[in-house]
């Protein structure tokens, strides 16, 4: 019987720690979004997040970005529209490419969220200094460039 490599344990371990982490995370936004009278999914406020940061992304690259199959992507995106809160808008340089754009409405959410997002990640960082994110940062910008050649 082969004997289990020490590193190999450790980054399995680390890996479960960032699945819990994620759920954590994800149900403590959702429950102060519920306290706030906000209804918006945490996936919304992903998806609002990468729109705030660089306008006009199209439904391919926000999938990319957000780890989500095509279909999940186009089911959200058609909510938000419903909700006024995206329009998709013919790309100037293709016209077959839709871009996702912010409206009015959705700035103004962006607004009104920007205190409960900040408390959140306030809550998460409460036990950790700067140099200790930045570290976590880099480490794991080395992981998943490990992985890079098993993305296509």
């Amino acid at each position: 019987m082969m004997k289990p490599d020490p590193k190999a344990e450790l980054i399995a371990e680390f890996c479960q720690s960032i699945f819990e982490l994620r759920y954590k995370l994800r149900r403590m936004f959702q429950l102060k979004l519920k306290e706030a009278g906000i209804s918006v999914s945490f996936e919304v406020l992903e998806i609002l997040k990468l729109l705030g940061n660089q306008a006009g992304l199209n439904q391919q690259e926000l999938s990319d970005l957000l780890f989500k199959d095509k279909s999940s992507m186009t089911y959200l995106i058609d909510n938000m529209v419903k909700a006024g809160l995206v329009t998709r808008k013919e790309d100037e340089n293709d016209r077959r490419n839709k871009l996702i754009i912010l409206t009015p409405k959705a700035q103004q959410l962006k607004i009104q969220l920007a205190p409960l997002v900040t408390d959140c990640y306030l809550t998460l960082a409460a036990e950790v200094t700067g140099i200790e994110i930045k570290a976590g940062i880099a480490m794991l910008a080395k992981m998943n460039h490990s992985l890079t050649e098993f993305m296509i």
